[in-house]
């Protein structure tokens, strides 16, 4: 029941993150495969598909999710991961970059140091 509160509550936020080249949310836009939550090992886990495979803003979007999730939720102490859906040929190229959360968490500072971070979410 918890698991779906939480996954129902995710959707809700990533409507806020935005591919900017297509103009439209992650979840309108039909990219978002499907949201895990183990709440016994706090880890949350959202699987997205790409426009394209090689898409060049796959780091930043996933980035800006992560972003978005920890600044909605109270996740304190949870593990929150955002990869490619399996079912992109490049996935395994993506997600040996995406699984490294300090990466990602790199990206972000770079984003809102930079005032880019308006480009990827919404208010």
């Amino acid at each position: 029941m918890l698991s779906k509160l939480i996954e129902s509550r995710i959707m809700e936020i990533l409507r806020k993150v935005r591919d900017p080249e297509l103009n439209g949310n992650v979840v309108e836009l039909g990219l978002i495969r499907r949201i895990d939550v183990d709440s016994e090992k706090k880890i949350i886990e959202v699987r997205w598909i790409p426009t394209a495979p090689m898409c060049p803003l796959v780091a930043v979007i996933s980035a800006a999710m992560r972003y978005a999730i920890m600044n909605s939720l109270e996740v304190g102490g949870w593990e929150i991961r955002v990869l490619v859906d399996e079912s992109v040929p490049t996935a395994s190229y993506w997600n040996s970059q995406l699984s490294n959360t300090s990466y990602l968490d790199k990206i972000i500072a770079k984003l809102q140091e930079t005032g880019q971070m308006k480009f990827f979410i919404s208010k």
